[in-house]
């Protein structure tokens, strides 16, 4: 049935974006380019070319910001207010507290634009 859907470029880009967008994918704590890669039937680097192509960024940066952005969402969320920073991170992706630093720590200044919605 997809395969209706045009040149295998732009099924794939649609599959993409259903599993990663649609169904929250980058949310998931095993998330990761081989595993989606594989879900699509793409290699990696094929990976990679897609998202950098049609997102100009590359996967893994495409993920930790798409986590960075659902962590700002659910933290400012007045439904969260006395949930533990502890349990914002995890709904969101991050296997721990030190992989969620790490992010914030490697793109302090692509966090400040999250922020301002305007990361790149």
């Amino acid at each position: 049935m997809i395969s209706k859907f045009g040149p295998k470029e732009q099924r794939v880009k649609l599959l993409f974006e259903h599993h990663f967008f649609a169904n929250k994918y980058y949310l998931h704590k095993s998330a990761n380019k081989q595993n989606l890669a594989r879900i699509l039937n793409i290699s990696n680097i094929e990976l990679d070319d897609l998202t950098t192509k049609n997102f100009e960024i590359g996967f893994d940066a495409l993920i930790e910001m798409y986590r960075f952005q659902h962590f700002w969402y659910e933290f400012t969320n007045p439904v969260n207010a006395h949930l533990p920073i502890q349990s914002i991170i995890s709904v969101c992706g991050f296997s721990s507290n030190q992989e969620f630093n790490n992010v914030i720590s490697g793109h302090k200044e692509e966090s400040k634009m999250i922020l301002k919605k305007t990361f790149v």
